[in-house]
């Protein structure tokens, strides 16, 4: 048992589908209404929901409605990674907003959340005004986000040194741990640029070891539906768990993206949330 449901209270914003409520009739509003969509941040392999926190305020002062909901065996959720069955149960909890969404929102993704917007980008392109990979995996048709990781140019990326150090197979072989006990490799792979509370505080939210279901997702994408939707990449530069090199092969492989680059490590949630705001906005207020 983690201790993620005793570290969380002040930090998280834990949300399910009836929370969508609170946004009130077509709060995530769009073309032609005034108001401004909703954000859905999805975090990555390992982390919760409230690691945006800090970015979620900000666009709140900006006027975004803002939801942070937990995927299934991360953060509040009840489940471990091994009991994850497939994509569409993993994403559940994301889905589930968007079946309540009246208007279309704004999904962005962080690290292994991108393969949570490739899935929904092409089960709900209704839904979704705009697609936002932070650092993200974005693959394409046919390729999964561990026929990434397991190649050899990003095996023996020296920016990805520290990442291979601290990352191993579940002994059931469901999932991938986390060695806390490296806590200064697992800094310098995800937190290089972050603060010594902001890695305390992200060491007693994360959970031990993640579900390979996302990892293993192969997308299926069809230019209707998925290839239809705008998107954004966030590219972080000093990134040494998904290196620049990834970042940009990705946004090679599935091109059409607009760019933007921030120099950050992996997570700029905590280390430049105001930037990061900044840039969301101007994202959306450029569509």
């Amino acid at each position: 048992m983690s201790n993620r449901h005793e570290t969380k209270g002040a930090s998280a914003a834990g949300f399910d589908a009836d929370d969508w409520s609170e946004c009130g009739d077509g709060a995530g509003g769009q073309h032609g209404t005034g108001r401004k969509p909703t954000v859905i941040m999805i975090e990555g392999a390992w982390h919760w929901a409230g690691c945006f926190q800090k970015v979620a305020n900000l666009l709140a002062l900006r006027g975004y409605p803002v939801l942070l909901p937990d995927l299934k065996s991360h953060g509040y959720s009840d489940a471990t990674y091994d009991q994850v069955s497939c994509m569409a149960d993993y994403v559940a909890p994301v889905a589930a907003l968007l079946e309540k969404a009246q208007e279309p929102v704004v999904l962005l993704g962080h690290s292994m959340g991108g393969a949570t917007l490739t899935s929904l980008g092409e089960l709900y392109p209704h839904k979704i005004r705009r697609l936002i990979y932070l650092a993200a995996y974005m693959t394409p048709n046919g390729k999964t986000v561990n026929d990434y990781v397991s190649s050899p140019a990003y095996a023996t990326d020296p920016s990805a040194a520290e990442l291979f150090q601290v990352l191993s197979p579940s002994a059931d072989g469901k999932g991938l741990t986390l060695d806390t006990t490296k806590p200064a490799l697992i800094k310098a792979a995800f937190y290089g640029d972050c603060s010594e509370h902001d890695v305390a505080l992200a060491a007693a939210n994360v959970i031990p070891t993640t579900s390979n279901v996302p990892g293993n997702f192969v997308p299926t994408g069809t230019a209707s539906r998925y290839g239809s939707l705008p998107r954004t990449y966030i590219e972080c530069t000093a990134d040494r768990a998904i290196p620049i090199t990834q970042q940009r092969q990705m946004q090679a492989d599935v091109p059409g993206a607009t760019v933007m680059t921030l120099d950050a490590s992996h997570s700029p949630f905590f280390s430049q949330p105001e930037r990061l705001a900044e840039m969301v906005a101007a994202a959306l207020e450029a569509s």
